[in-house]
This record gives C-alpha cells, structure tokens and sequence, in this order.
C-alpha cells in the first residue's frame, strides 16, 4: 500500500525526515513537494494500522495534514488531496474505481493549471468525463501522454515510490 501526507503549508517534508525514519510499518518515502511525500507503507499495513499512522501523523505535525493510502500512487495522492480539510481517506481496490470517478480533474497527476483550464473548456471536469474521451481525441491534445494520463483517470498507475530512504 502507498501512502500520501500532505503538510501543513507552514512545514517542510524535508525538515521532517528524521522523524519519518522512526515510524513504524512505513518502509519508505518519496519527497512528491515541499509539503507532500509518499509513504511506501510495510505489507502488513492495512486499513486499521493505517488509521493508527495517520494519528501518529497528526499528532506530531498537528490536526492540518490530510492523508490518502490506496493501492497506488495516483489514488493515494488524490485520496489526500480531494478535500480541503484534514481527514485520512484509505481507498481499497474494491473502491478506487467509484471514488476516483467523481473527482475533480484537476487531482489528475501531470496537469497543470493552463490544462485543467483547457480541460475545463473543452466540458471535461471529472476523472469520469476524461476516461470517455476517446483515444484519437487524447492522442491529438496530448500526444502519447494522453494515454498515461488515461490510464491515471482509471486508477492504474505502474509507478513505485522511488525511496528517498530504505530500511
């Protein structure tokens, strides 16, 4: 399982690397932003133990981090970053396509806010509304990265968390 924390905007993943270190049933990290990082989380980490990190989370970089965990990196990232407010959201397989149906293009990783506002223009709001587009409509806007942004929409995302630190 992957894992997404995102800081406080006052505080700096960076600083904090020590204290990732000490954390139990996280086996590495990948510094995403200044404030966000994945968390490649131990096999036995599961939705309960999952909770219980979170709280360890916010008890130390207090109430404001907001936390997703899912099988992957798009999922994870988006599972934290959908709200505004501080929350845990854990995403399961049996889930992930319902949850990333609904949210807004804008959590799509690789777009920026120029395209989000093409997107937007162009009617498309939604991961759901992106997956519709057929693949000649995302190869002529994109070229071949169309296609991986595609397959991001549908929640398949091969990427691993590259370790910043292994145990």
């Amino acid at each position: 399982m992957i894992a997404y924390l995102q800081l406080p905007s006052n505080q700096i993943v960076i600083d904090q690397l020590e204290f990732l270190s000490k954390l139990q049933g996280v086996k590495a990290w990948e510094v995403d932003s200044p404030q966000g990082l994945y968390l490649l989380l131990e096999p036995w980490m599961r939705k309960r133990l999952v909770h219980h990190l979170y709280q360890a989370l916010r008890g130390y970089f207090g109430t404001r981090v907001r936390f997703g965990a899912a099988e992957q990196k798009t999922t994870a990232r988006a599972a934290a970053l959908y709200r505004p407010v501080p929350h845990c959201t854990v995403v399961t397989p049996e889930t992930a396509d319902q949850f990333l149906a609904h949210l807004p293009i804008y959590l799509l990783p690789g777009l920026g806010q120029r395209t989000t506002r093409f997107l937007e223009r162009q009617g498309v709001r939604t991961f759901s509304s992106f997956r519709g587009l057929s693949t000649t409509t995302l190869k002529e806007w994109f070229g071949v990265s169309g296609l991986i942004l595609l397959q991001f929409a549908k929640g398949l995302d091969p990427r691993s968390v590259e370790p910043s630190r292994a145990t």
